[in-house]
């Protein structure tokens, strides 16, 4: 088929003081197979050189445009700049931290239907030298079940008059802004479809030491709950409380996760509860994850 003959999509990233990165992720944009694509970057009031290295590497690449914030606004501003600039029919996003796989919007493309609000994939988390397979089943996703866990990726692929007509993500949260623009478009269009085959990697390994627990991050939970409590039932309550559980690092008792299962996410909260009977052998794993076997015995 022609170029002609698929809808554009638009690609939405923001960016900020980490040009090599920025690059990678880019460059996996413009490797993807779908043939009609536009990518806008919007640099976030960068302090280093990455606005100028940018542009002038790109400089001839008609798929790609550029913004740049006049003060740092976040990168949901910067998201809803792009949204704002974008000509595609449909949009979708990438960190600049990520990569595409080159796949990604020709199976987001082939699997999309109006009767799903958005569709996304499984994602893979790489963190140095492991690669680890999320959510890498195929799902229909109601209201009921995302307000349980976010189980959409960071990332879908939207019709962009969508977005527009709930006004973007939402600046005033400090975290779990894509979470929150996921619950508004099941809430606003039906359920959502996540196709099983992961085309999206998340790259964690220069992240591991970030902390997840950190009290703004906390807030912006309760913040979150607070948004869409009128639509949460008691499991989704105690669902999302278990998350909190999650990022504050809070072991559960046995008796604790007996109760709990019956609220569902089953294994998730088994693997909660062995991994903080098992931590030292965990924090094993994860180092192991990030720096191979050899970093098990290195300083």
């Amino acid at each position: 088929m022609a170029k002609q003959e698929f809808p554009l999509i638009s690609v939405y990233m923001p960016t900020y003081n980490r040009v090599n990165m920025a690059i990678t992720a880019i460059e996996s944009v413009l490797a993807q197979d779908y043939p009609n694509i536009e990518m806008l970057v919007v640099d976030d009031a960068s302090t280093d050189d990455t606005w100028q290295v940018l542009t002038n590497r790109y400089i001839d690449d008609e798929r790609l445009r550029f913004f740049r914030q006049s003060k740092g606004q976040g990168a949901c501003a910067a998201r809803n700049r792009a949204i704002t600039e974008a000509r595609g029919e449909f949009v979708t996003g990438i960190d600049d931290d990520d990569e595409f796989l080159p796949h990604r919007l020709s199976s987001l493309y082939n699997a999309y239907d109006d009767k799903y609000s958005c569709v996304c994939s499984g994602y893979i988390w790489d963190y140095g030298t492991v690669q680890k397979r999320l959510f890498a089943k195929e799902q229909v996703v109601t209201l009921p079940e995302l307000l349980d866990l976010h189980t959409l990726s960071n990332q879908a692929l939207v019709r962009r008059e969508r977005m527009l007509q709930l006004e973007g993500f939402d600046v005033s949260l400090a975290a779990f802004q894509d979470y929150d623009m996921w619950v508004r478009v099941v809430l606003a269009f039906g359920p959502a479809l996540r196709i099983a085959e992961p085309s999206y990697k998340v790259n964690v390994g220069h992240e591991l030491g970030r902390i997840t627990n950190s009290p703004k991050r906390l807030d912006a939970h309760k913040q979150f709950v607070a948004k869409h409590r009128a639509l949460m039932s008691e499991r989704n309550l105690h669902n999302q409380m278990f998350y909190r559980q999650c990022m504050e690092h809070i072991p559960l008792t046995l008796s604790q996760l007996i109760s709990s299962c019956r609220y569902g996410l089953v294994k998730l909260k088994w693997r909660y509860y062995l991994k903080h009977k098992l931590g030292s052998l965990s924090r094993w794993r994860i180092k192991m994850f990030s720096k191979g076997l050899l970093g098990l015995f290195r300083k």
